[in-house]
């Protein structure tokens, strides 16, 4: 086993990774929820609740889906483990154990994160605070990002990217899913206004949207932004690009070749799926199913990290 300090580094990039996806996650939820309701589709809040992970807790707990209360669970209450105020608790724990093991301004990132957040919770916010609330997740997980850049290029390092990575992977899949349960898989939607708006909200809510533009001459349709979600290599989100900085980041570890090519050989074809397939195989199979499975695939990556090393 590895010194408890690799494993606090990868929870405190997978705790931040995750307070900004749940960040971007309310934010798809109140932008889509701007829309106006139409017969056949399913909630947007629901939908949030299910692409988080979270949905069986929050039932637990409300008996019915609010908006209010779906945006106070997943960014303030203590009683849903990867609300944005747990995983900034979260980090900040972590963070107090291995603080000689990053920069000053690292440390200083996420105190200053902790500590504003606890401000937020004591405010008496309206609906209309959600978009200040996430904008300000999204830019203090950045904060910190920059701060760790000029860390040596050690074990430490590899897996502190390993977790904001495996995280991303596993976000970005659920957002990809958000998408699928807000429509019903009908033809007579797909290629619509409705649905061309909700993509876009999507290529928005993850600062994509003229990277998007960008790369894709402009033209936006579904299989075009679900190709730039899945398979582009340039794309920071995409799952392609993030499965790539895993391989990366395991390769990069010197603690035992072993164990990260035993790591590797469960990671081979989920590497293989994001290289190998078009599109358009990904629709004809079904991108629920496909974002279901890689979601898994994730998962199970993390859990032998785990396994082999803390």
């Amino acid at each position: 086993m590895l010194s408890r300090t690799a494993e606090n580094l990868y929870w405190i990039s997978r705790y931040l990774e995750r307070a900004e996806s749940m960040a971007r996650l309310l934010d798809v939820g109140y932008r889509m929820s701007l829309f106006p309701s139409m017969k056949g589709f399913h909630s947007e809040w629901e939908s949030v609740l299910s692409a988080a992970g979270v949905k069986s807790g929050y039932l637990s707990k409300y008996d019915k889906i609010e908006q209010s209360k779906v945006q106070d669970y997943l960014f303030f209450d203590k009683d849903n483990p990867s609300s944005v105020f747990n995983c900034v608790l979260n980090a900040r724990n972590n963070a107090l154990v291995v603080r000689t093991s990053f920069t000053r301004e690292a440390w200083l990132a996420i105190n200053q994160t902790y500590r504003e957040i606890l401000e937020f919770k004591k405010e008496d916010y309206s609906l209309s605070d959600i978009p200040r609330f996430t904008e300000w997740t999204i830019q203090n997980v950045n904060m910190f990002r920059g701060a760790v850049s000029s860390l040596l290029r050690n074990d430490g390092y590899h897996f502190l990217f390993l977790g904001s990575f495996i995280e991303r992977a596993d976000n970005s899949a659920r957002l990809l899913d958000v998408k699928y349960y807000v429509l019903l898989p009908s033809s007579t939607h797909v290629g619509g206004n409705l649905d061309n708006l909700q993509w876009s909200v999507l290529l928005r809510s993850l600062s994509s949207f003229r990277a998007f533009r960008w790369a894709y001459d402009g033209d936006i349709t579904s299989s075009k932004i679900a190709d730039f979600f899945i398979l582009n290599n340039d794309c920071s989100r995409s799952l392609s690009f993030c499965v790539n900085k895993i391989v990366s980041h395991l390769n990069g570890l010197k603690c035992s070749s072993e164990k990260v090519s035993d790591i590797y050989n469960g990671l081979k074809n989920v590497h293989e799926s994001v290289q190998g397939n078009t599109i358009q195989s990904i629709i004809d199979k079904g991108l629920h199913e496909y974002v279901g499975d890689f979601i898994m695939n994730i998962n199970n990556l993390d859990q032998n990290i785990q396994k082999q090393f803390f």
